[in-house]
């Protein structure tokens, strides 16, 4: 039996708050496109390699400009512009419920079987964009530059790195719960541990994507 549960996650904490750092299908052109652009080039001749490149792949400069601007957005949205409402989608959640079962002790209940959740849990679509997702009501002009440095994959050496957060928010979403796999209570502890101890979303290492359950109630 499915059990539909109305729930609010605080993000709250001071050192706190939500990275996305999207992996968008354009992020893998543009780096694909820059490997085949020797990095010691001038820059003439960086820009006939990235022409070349282009070319090779059937882009339009116009259409690159594009793809590279796509490929910048920090996070996911209602309607997939930068301007939208920033949301939280319903893989990123299931992402993290597997994550907590595999790491949750004892104690605390979980969904055993990583491919029970995509068939457990199920974030309810809304609105007239439709998409199964959390809304946060923010959009990218609340978000806060957190920077730090991050090695390098061919040297020891440390480069800034800076992605956007936002913080002081509830996200709010409308679940559905196949109480055959996991009940209602069971999730929700599940769901209060790892939002205390995993977090969601980027840089979690940093501190980041933890929050308090705050609403949990019978839809």
């Amino acid at each position: 039996m499915v059990k539909h549960v109305n729930v609010k996650l605080k993000f709250d904490t001071p050192e706190s708050g939500y990275i996305a750092k999207p992996f968008w299908p354009e992020l893998s052109t543009v780096i694909n496109v820059a490997k085949d652009v020797h990095p010691k080039l001038g820059e003439a001749k960086k820009q006939q390699a990235v022409l070349a490149a282009l070319e090779k792949r059937g882009l339009t400069k116009d259409e690159w400009d594009t793809i590279q601007e796509l490929a910048k957005r920090p996070f996911y949205t209602i309607d997939g512009t930068r301007k939208g409402e920033i949301i939280i989608p319903q893989r990123i959640f299931r992402s993290f419920l597997n994550h907590a079962s595999m790491k949750c002790p004892k104690a605390i209940p979980s969904i055993k079987e990583r491919g029970m959740t995509f068939i457990a849990v199920t974030v309810e679509s809304h609105g007239k964009h439709g998409g199964a997702h959390f809304l946060t009501g923010q959009t990218e002009k609340d978000a806060i530059e957190f920077t730090r440095l991050v090695k390098l994959e061919e040297s020891n050496q440390r480069t800034p790195a800076t992605d956007l957060y936002i913080r002081d928010f509830e996200a709010s979403a409308r679940i559905g719960i196949e109480e055959e796999v996991i009940t209602s209570e069971d999730l929700k502890k599940l769901t209060e541990w790892g939002g205390y101890w995993i977090g969601i979303g980027s840089a979690r290492p940093q501190g980041f994507g933890r929050f308090t359950v705050t609403q949990w109630e019978a839809a």
